[in-house]
């Protein structure tokens, strides 16, 4: 869930709308007439960008509670309706609304390791972004325009980056883009759509921005005419028919699931309900246009300005309404980046014109097959060993602590910094721990809120007693571990370069 605040009809349709067609000069270049054009090279040099952006996120909070999900679904054979982690919420109700995207991850573990869980985020990472590419060259896009502009969506969409499940849901979206702007130009392969949704509900509870991008596909087709900049044409009858139906029969294939109506609801229960995640966990805030990542998306802002002032072609309906929600939505809450980037791109890579058009008689397949090997060569040596990644998650998670309060058979109740949460109970599952990722379970019952009190040292000694916290495992560095440090009723009995561990002092020693 992310990291807390401190201080995830017609075969051949009589009428196809003309907005649909790629901008006036305009060719899809993938076509480049060779076994290796040019736009094929591009791609790998944007799978490369992702290479080395994800080996920089590679250490995720989340992950270890989502293979733990895993391992008791494929142990039990049944679904998990109750918390059996945690002492604050043993019993609580739940619904494990990504666990069909936790099982990759879990199989790719199990064989590879750590580099396995690597693997698949890389695997997807490609195929959302090849597909936003493919998307652009499907638009019209200049083959390098439309790489450099994909590129500057991987650094836009980077601050959710790691072995998380939400990226299942991202490579959806990406197919349903793929789908729907066929459908306007060929008027087939509409049904998809409802096996696409069937299957997005039980990886992540995204869906609700296909079906809100399906809905602007429709909407944007119900108008026709000219305003300004801004275009429009109606639907045929047959194809307006044909999106009705396919897009119903959507909302019923969201009900397949092992959790029902529950499982449908869960988006809305996080919208209306969980409160707490929303202005407490980081990635949910707005954008902060003081850091990196603002200033990217300051940058695609005006870059869809400066596109709107000097494109000579005409602005789709459609694109506009899109360009507002992903904005909307992007900017409100930060983790939503990547889907403004897998939004934006398509829209504005065919309106570029940093580079001259590409010419499939200039096309050298050779050796842009020796450049793309070259790239290949550099992921595969690159690539980094189980140590390495290792070390990289030891940065930054307790891995000594952990062994030493295994060989000291230390099982009381324990306080820990809210990322530790999944990762002790993949690593040492006897271990009971305060709160996980899962953040909705602890919101409901005020453990949310308490965890940030206490992180905030806001009666932190009265909350440990109310929960009866044997022991407390934080960072170093942060103001609870030097509170403990110098109160007399706690003392130290563990501390290396990640985290302290302390525990309640003797009676004798606590006046």
């Amino acid at each position: 869930m992310g990291h807390i605040t401190h201080n995830s009809g017609l075969e051949h349709p009589t009428t196809i709308p003309t907005s649909a067609a790629p901008l006036p000069g305009r060719t899809l270049d993938v076509r480049g007439g060779n076994f290796f054009p040019f736009s094929l090279l591009w791609f790998f040099i944007i799978s490369l960008e992702l290479f080395l952006v994800a080996k920089l996120h590679t250490a995720d909070s989340d992950i270890w509670f989502h293979l733990r999900n895993a391992q008791e679904l494929l142990w039990t054979h049944a679904f998990p309706k109750a918390d059996l982690y945690t002492f604050t919420s043993a019993g609580a109700p739940l619904v494990n609304f990504e666990w069909l995207s936790e099982l990759p991850y879990y199989f790719a573990f199990h064989s590879l390791g750590q580099g396995g869980l690597l693997a698949v985020h890389l695997v997807i990472l490609w195929m959302i972004f090849g597909g936003v590419y493919y998307l652009s060259l499907r638009r019209g896009a200049n083959c390098a325009d439309a790489a450099i502009v994909t590129m500057a969506g991987v650094l836009l969409g980077s601050y959710s980056f790691g072995p998380r499940m939400l990226h299942f849901g991202w490579l959806c979206l990406t197919v349903l883009l793929l789908v729907l702007e066929r459908f306007q130009q060929t008027g087939k392969g509409l049904w998809v759509l409802p096996p696409l949704f069937a299957l997005w509900v039980n990886l992540h509870g995204s869906w609700v921005f296909g079906l809100v991008v399906l809905a602007i596909y429709i909407v944007s087709g119900l108008a026709q005419g000219r305003w300004g900049t801004v275009v429009a044409e109606r639907w045929a009858p047959p194809q307006l028919r044909k999106l009705i139906v396919v897009s119903v029969a959507s909302v019923a294939a969201l009900f397949v699931n092992p959790y029902g109506y529950k499982l449908v609801w869960y988006p809305f229960d996080l919208l209306f309900r969980q409160t707490a995640v929303r202005h407490d966990i980081i990635e949910w805030q707005s954008v902060d246009f003081h850091t990196g990542y603002g200033t990217l998306a300051m940058l695609m802002i005006l870059s869809l300005l400066a596109a709107a002032w000097f494109s000579p072609e005409a602005w789709e309906l459609r694109d506009v309404l899109l360009v507002v929600f992903a904005l909307w939505t992007s900017l409100t809450h930060v983790r939503f980046l990547v889907f403004a980037a897998i939004i934006l791109v398509p829209i504005l890579a065919p309106r570029l014109r940093l580079f001259s058009p590409y010419d499939p008689k200039k096309d050298k397949p050779w050796w842009n097959l020796g450049l793309a090997a070259v790239v290949v060569g550099i992921i595969v040596w690159s690539y980094p060993n189980p140590s390495e990644i290792q070390g990289l998650i030891d940065a930054d998670f307790p891995r000594d602590a952990l062994y030493f309060m295994q060989q000291k058979h230390i099982t009381g109740r324990l306080f820990h910094f809210y990322d530790f949460g999944g990762y002790i109970e993949w690593n040492a599952p006897a271990i009971k721990t305060f709160a996980d990722g899962r953040a909705d379970i602890f919101t409901y019952n005020g453990v949310m809120n308490d965890y940030l009190r206490i992180n905030n040292i806001e009666q932190p000694f009265e909350l440990l007693d109310k929960y009866k916290i044997d022991y407390v495992l934080f960072p170093v560095g942060k103001r609870l571990s030097y509170v403990l440090e110098h109160s007399v009723a706690w003392r130290k009995i563990y501390e290396d370069k990640v985290v302290k561990l302390y525990e309640r002092a003797p009676a004798a020693a606590n006046p």
